[in-house]
Protein backbone atom coordinates (compact mmCIF):
# COMPACT_ATOMS: atom_id res chain seq x y z
CA UNK A 1 0.00 0.00 0.00
CA UNK A 2 1.44 3.17 -0.86
CA UNK A 3 2.70 5.67 1.71
CA UNK A 4 -0.04 7.91 0.52
CA UNK A 5 -3.16 5.99 1.29
CA UNK A 6 -2.11 4.24 4.45
CA UNK A 7 -1.21 7.90 6.95
CA UNK A 8 -5.01 7.94 6.43
CA UNK A 9 -5.29 4.41 8.08
CA UNK A 10 -2.37 5.22 10.43
CA UNK A 11 -3.69 8.43 11.82
CA UNK A 12 -7.64 7.27 12.41
CA UNK A 13 -5.75 4.45 13.90
CA UNK A 14 -3.65 6.26 16.49
CA UNK A 15 -6.64 8.16 17.17
CA UNK A 16 -8.40 5.45 17.79
CA UNK A 17 -6.27 4.38 20.40
CA UNK A 18 -5.54 7.43 21.96
CA UNK A 19 -9.18 7.27 22.91
CA UNK A 20 -9.17 4.07 24.71
CA UNK A 21 -8.47 4.16 27.92
CA UNK A 22 -5.34 1.68 29.53
CA UNK A 23 -8.47 0.17 30.89
CA UNK A 24 -10.30 -0.79 27.66
CA UNK A 25 -6.96 -1.64 25.85
CA UNK A 26 -6.28 -3.92 29.19
CA UNK A 27 -9.75 -5.64 28.48
CA UNK A 28 -9.08 -6.19 25.20
CA UNK A 29 -5.77 -7.72 25.79
CA UNK A 30 -6.89 -10.01 28.63
CA UNK A 31 -9.14 -11.29 25.91
CA UNK A 32 -7.17 -11.71 23.73
CA UNK A 33 -4.78 -13.66 26.37
CA UNK A 34 -7.87 -15.88 27.46
CA UNK A 35 -8.44 -16.65 24.05
CA UNK A 36 -4.95 -18.37 22.93
CA UNK A 37 -5.53 -20.35 26.34
CA UNK A 38 -8.97 -21.65 25.05
CA UNK A 39 -7.37 -21.99 21.19
CA UNK A 40 -4.37 -24.23 22.59
CA UNK A 41 -6.69 -26.15 25.09
CA UNK A 42 -9.15 -27.04 23.07
CA UNK A 43 -11.93 -24.53 25.27
CA UNK A 44 -13.56 -24.01 21.50
CA UNK A 45 -16.95 -22.80 23.73
CA UNK A 46 -14.74 -19.96 25.37
CA UNK A 47 -13.44 -18.73 22.45
CA UNK A 48 -16.96 -18.55 20.78
CA UNK A 49 -18.18 -16.65 24.13
CA UNK A 50 -15.14 -14.51 23.92
CA UNK A 51 -15.88 -13.65 19.74
CA UNK A 52 -19.25 -12.72 21.21
CA UNK A 53 -18.91 -10.69 23.46
CA UNK A 54 -16.38 -8.48 21.52
CA UNK A 55 -18.97 -8.33 18.86
CA UNK A 56 -21.38 -7.25 21.40
CA UNK A 57 -19.85 -4.46 22.89
CA UNK A 58 -16.91 -3.13 21.42
CA UNK A 59 -17.13 -0.57 18.71
CA UNK A 60 -17.25 -1.61 15.44
CA UNK A 61 -13.30 -0.64 14.66
CA UNK A 62 -10.96 -3.08 12.34
CA UNK A 63 -7.89 -1.80 14.72
CA UNK A 64 -9.91 -3.04 18.03
CA UNK A 65 -10.29 -6.08 16.38
CA UNK A 66 -6.59 -6.16 14.94
CA UNK A 67 -5.32 -5.59 18.54
CA UNK A 68 -7.42 -8.72 19.55
CA UNK A 69 -5.95 -10.81 17.13
CA UNK A 70 -2.33 -9.48 17.09
CA UNK A 71 -2.37 -10.28 21.00
CA UNK A 72 -4.10 -13.81 20.71
CA UNK A 73 -1.14 -14.43 18.33
CA UNK A 74 1.43 -13.02 21.15
CA UNK A 75 -0.15 -14.96 23.96
CA UNK A 76 -0.14 -18.22 22.10
CA UNK A 77 2.71 -18.78 20.60
CA UNK A 78 3.84 -17.53 24.77
CA UNK A 79 1.65 -20.03 26.15
CA UNK A 80 3.91 -23.00 23.44
CA UNK A 81 7.24 -21.83 24.36
CA UNK A 82 6.43 -21.72 28.09
CA UNK A 83 5.20 -24.97 28.32
CA UNK A 84 2.16 -23.83 30.18
CA UNK A 85 -0.76 -26.55 31.58
CA UNK A 86 -4.04 -26.35 30.59
CA UNK A 87 -6.39 -24.62 33.24
CA UNK A 88 -9.29 -26.99 33.94
CA UNK A 89 -12.50 -25.83 32.24
CA UNK A 90 -14.63 -24.81 35.21
CA UNK A 91 -12.21 -22.44 36.27
CA UNK A 92 -11.46 -21.13 33.23
CA UNK A 93 -14.99 -20.26 32.13
CA UNK A 94 -14.33 -18.07 35.33
CA UNK A 95 -12.16 -16.42 34.28
CA UNK A 96 -13.42 -15.46 31.12
CA UNK A 97 -16.53 -14.55 32.54
CA UNK A 98 -14.96 -12.67 34.77
CA UNK A 99 -12.70 -11.07 31.67
CA UNK A 100 -16.49 -10.53 29.35
CA UNK A 101 -17.79 -8.80 32.94
CA UNK A 102 -14.76 -6.21 32.35
CA UNK A 103 -15.44 -5.66 28.71
CA UNK A 104 -19.14 -4.79 29.34
CA UNK A 105 -18.16 -2.33 32.39
CA UNK A 106 -15.11 -0.43 30.20
CA UNK A 107 -17.05 -0.33 26.82
CA UNK A 108 -20.76 0.48 28.35
CA UNK A 109 -21.96 3.60 25.82
CA UNK A 110 -19.43 3.02 23.83
CA UNK A 111 -20.97 1.01 20.50
CA UNK A 112 -21.23 2.30 17.26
Amino acid sequence: MPITKALPLLLVSTALFAALSPQQFDTIKVLGDLNAVALQCGHLDQTRRIKTALVAHLPKRRELGFAFDQQTHTAFLRFIEDEERCPDAIGFAAEVDAAIERLRQSFAGAKE
